[in-house]
């Protein structure tokens, strides 16, 4: 009696095994895993660039960094970079995306970008903020240029301009059609003698 008991045990197993297996539906089909078009892949980048002699050309932060061998570039999102291209000047660089060629020092910020200036030895003069959508340059050149509209901050003075290019080795900045706001102070009627 016992086997028999074992077999209707078993029997009723076997059929819940069945009916579960046929309530899942259909299997679907094994993952294809694809070779990526990028090399590397990281997060949570900090980075430091030197030049030939092994001094430090900029340090870098960025949320992600892939570098894409069609292009030959560092692409990364959410970046900062605080750049020192000659003894007398540095910036501090905030861009959503940037692609940078190692290479050649090719430099393009996208998603929104951010160039302050932080003068060194010299805190009379106030730091230069430029903000716009884009900006392209040359790491290894020192030399920046937009465009696109960017507008421009220096302590309480303010103005858009359509375009831009910037020598940051020197800190000559050249802005076409600058666009500025003004207003007076309100009209008092009194006598000035």
């Amino acid at each position: 009696m016992n086997t028999r008991v074992l077999i209707v045990i078993a029997l009723i197993i076997a059929g819940l095994a069945g009916w579960f297996f046929k309530q899942q539906g259909e299997i679907k089909p094994p993952v294809n895993i694809e070779t990526s078009d990028m090399d590397y892949e990281a997060t949570d980048i900090k980075a430091v660039q030197t030049n030939e002699k092994g001094e430090t050309e900029y340090e870098l932060s960025a949320e992600s960094l892939t570098h894409n061998p069609v292009t030959d570039k560092d692409e990364m999102k959410g970046i900062t970079m605080n750049w020192e291209p000659s003894d007398e000047q540095r910036y501090r660089i905030e861009a959503g995306s940037a692609a940078i060629s190692q290479q050649t020092g090719e430099l393009s910020l996208s998603g929104g970008f951010s160039l302050v200036s932080e003068g060194k030895g010299n805190s009379e003069i106030e730091p230069i903020k430029v903000t716009g959508a884009t900006l392209k340059g040359n790491t290894k050149s020192g030399q920046v240029y937009s465009n696109e509209v960017v507008k421009v901050e220096q302590g309480m003075n303010r103005f858009e301009a359509s375009s831009m290019k910037a020598n940051l080795e020197t800190g000559e900045y050249e802005f076409g059609q600058v666009a500025v706001s003004f207003t007076p102070a309100e009209r008092q009627d009194k006598a000035l003698f």
